[in-house]
């Protein structure tokens, strides 16, 4: 019974997620958020242009990223505390958009009816469930920077690195898919 519930959740989601009102909505969605966090909330946090907050996710070591922190001058904690809410909504629009592309992918390709594909979709969802865990581990960073353990602050990356992985997978089938849907065309 519950194999069943989780083969009609999935279906019910690839068909909603595959809608073309659904793809134009996250793409948009998905672009506006991606230009807002990367080229104008980013920057304001780290006072340069953006990529220090990437480095923060991905330096593995706590003082390394106490001195990322402290390279963004003045009010940085401030800063990241204020706008860190928008990097919540861009982990779910991207997730979105991605789910959207490779639920759209794999209906066209006729894929459907192979049951290990329909699990791909949630992939992208699970980068953006990881991305709030980051973030939330951040928040709890700046809370007390140097009381922070060690140990959750190499967490704290190895989740951001697993986040990148599942994205990066998720263009990876997004090709795959591609590639199958060009050949029933």
């Amino acid at each position: 019974m519950e194999k069943f519930k989780l083969k009609v959740f999935i279906n019910s989601m690839i068909a909603f997620l595959a809608k073309k009102s659904t793809l134009i909505a996250s793409l948009i969605f998905a672009s506006i958020m991606f230009v807002l966090v990367m080229f104008v909330i980013n920057p304001v946090i780290d006072g340069g242009n953006g990529i220090g907050v990437i480095q923060l996710q991905l330096s593995f070591d706590k003082l390394a990223g106490i001195k990322i922190i402290e390279s963004w001058g003045e009010g940085a904690i401030q800063r990241f505390k204020q706008w860190i809410f928008t990097d919540y909504i861009y982990a779910f629009s991207y997730a979105l958009f991605l789910a959207s592309i490779l639920s759209t992918l794999i209906i066209k390709s006729r894929l459907v009816k192979v049951s290990i594909y329909k699990y791909v979709p949630l992939m992208p969802f699970l980068a953006g469930l990881l991305d709030w865990l980051e973030d939330s581990m951040e928040l709890f960073f700046m809370h007390d920077m140097q009381g922070y353990s060690e140990v959750l602050f190499t967490i704290h990356s190895l989740v951001a690195s697993a986040k990148f992985a599942f994205i990066l997978l998720s263009f990876i089938f997004i090709i795959i898919f591609w590639a199958k849907k060009k050949e029933h065309d």
